[in-house]
């Protein structure tokens, strides 16, 4: 058998910190939109509701966790000398 040429994924440019964080928040609130979608469907059960607002608060959570690390990022970005 031939051996097939290795391929590999190269971006056209690399995304941004702010597009990477923005992706990673928007797929929080995509789950979030999944619960609040059963919620409706399956009737409101309890399991259900609760399942969505721990996802709901897990995304506020991290959503305020990372906003904090590029803050603090910038801050130190900012006081280290050229």
């Amino acid at each position: 058998m031939a051996e097939r040429p290795e391929v590999r994924f190269r971006p056209v440019r690399p995304a941004s910190r702010a597009r990477k964080a923005v992706a990673f928040l928007l797929g929080g609130a995509v789950w979030a939109a999944a619960g609040v979608i059963a919620v409706v469907l399956l009737g409101g059960s309890h399991i259900v509701r609760h399942l969505l607002l721990v996802t709901g608060v897990s995304w506020l959570v991290f959503g305020t966790a990372l906003a904090c690390g590029i803050v603090l990022r910038h801050r130190e970005e900012r006081r280290v000398p050229d």
